[in-house]
């Protein structure tokens, strides 16, 4: 059954709207142009699952409950060219991903065109499963030590199936088959039981990993403090070296550039919805920019035009009418 059901159009949106999943997630727009996106949620019996749409590249982070198992597989094909990439590392084959149970926190970089499923299991309920069907000492050890798992093209086939009927039956519950969390569970499990499947193991952040994620948090919770590099490095007990090339390295920008983007966005949020201007009491784009720090509006509209390819008036005014309110 579906749960939860609303669009998005801006990184800062997206967030709020996974505060119920994951309070701290950061998200943090990769590709130019005006973002659009979806997410959806659904109730399977004991499973869970999210349906994430997305235009534009995204950039995720946030922590991970110790009480689940979260499994993230892509329904569309993965370009060689822009792959996902978990933890950091690229996957280079259709996958399962993120699903190591020693992680705490999680990243992954979500190509444009992205349609991603996760599925979110009771570590109680994937035990009394694995226990039941006989699962081997091999899928065992993939959930510990691995965190991609090669989609072989049968079994990538049962489970893109299996979730395509779940949405479609979501939009209707009185279609719903009571048996679909079962075997949802038990094609997840022999998707780690094929001895031939590739796997990735997990791998420890190097100290730039660790540095952009640290910045990226620390950006997402402070885009208006003014700071320099130094006070950066201060702050978050990183180097110069680490922040400027793990900000490169992740997030394609230096760490300014990275707080900057942020606040971008959060002037992206106010001019499409007025409701929140309102509340704020800012009128247009020039308010607007001003509330996120942007004293200049020459440069802010420069900046917001090579982020987003459109004017930020162009943008206030395809959005003069409040936006739907999500589906609950």
């Amino acid at each position: 059954m579906i749960q939860f059901d609303s669009p998005f159009s801006s990184c800062h949106g997206l967030q709020e709207l996974f505060k119920p999943l994951s309070a701290d997630l950061v998200a943090l727009q990769m590709s130019r142009g005006p973002l659009q996106g979806r997410l959806r949620i659904y109730q399977l019996g004991a499973i869970r699952f999210n349906l994430l749409e997305t235009n534009q590249s995204l950039f995720l982070s946030g922590t991970r409950r110790s009480t689940a198992c979260t499994l993230a597989v892509p329904l569309n094909d993965v370009d060689a060219t822009s792959p996902y990439r978990a933890q950091g590392i690229p996957v280079s084959w259709p996958a399962l991903m993120g699903y190591n149970q020693q992680l705490t926190n999680f990243d992954l970089k979500v190509p444009a065109g992205s349609r991603l499923a996760t599925i979110v299991i009771g570590k109680d309920v994937l035990l009394e499963h694995l226990a039941r069907l006989g699962a081997s000492q091999l899928s065992l050890e993939r959930w510990k030590s691995t965190n991609q798992l090669e989609l072989l093209p049968e079994l990538r086939q049962a489970l893109q199936d299996q979730l395509s009927q779940s949405i479609q039956e979501g939009q209707n519950p009185s279609n719903s088959n009571h048996e679909e969390p079962e075997q949802l569970i038990e094609i997840v499990i022999r998707c780690f039981e094929q001895t031939q499947a590739r796997t990735m193991h997990i791998a420890n952040r190097e100290a730039r990993h660790e540095a952009a994620i640290d910045l990226l948090h620390w950006c997402a919770k402070n885009p208006m403090k003014t700071v320099t590099v130094e006070d950066l490095s201060s702050e978050l007990f990183q180097s110069r070296t680490s922040l400027f090339r793990g900000s490169r390295e992740h997030f394609e920008r230096t760490p300014l550039e990275l707080q900057r983007s942020i606040r971008m966005d959060r002037v992206r949020q106010l001019l499409l919805e007025p409701a929140l201007r309102a509340s704020l009491g800012v009128k247009g784009v020039g308010d607007s920019a001003a509330s996120m720090g942007f004293s200049s509006r020459g440069h802010f509209a420069r900046r917001y035009l090579e982020q987003y390819k459109e004017q930020p008036q162009t943008t206030l005014a395809e959005n003069l009418q409040p936006q739907p309110q999500p589906q609950q």
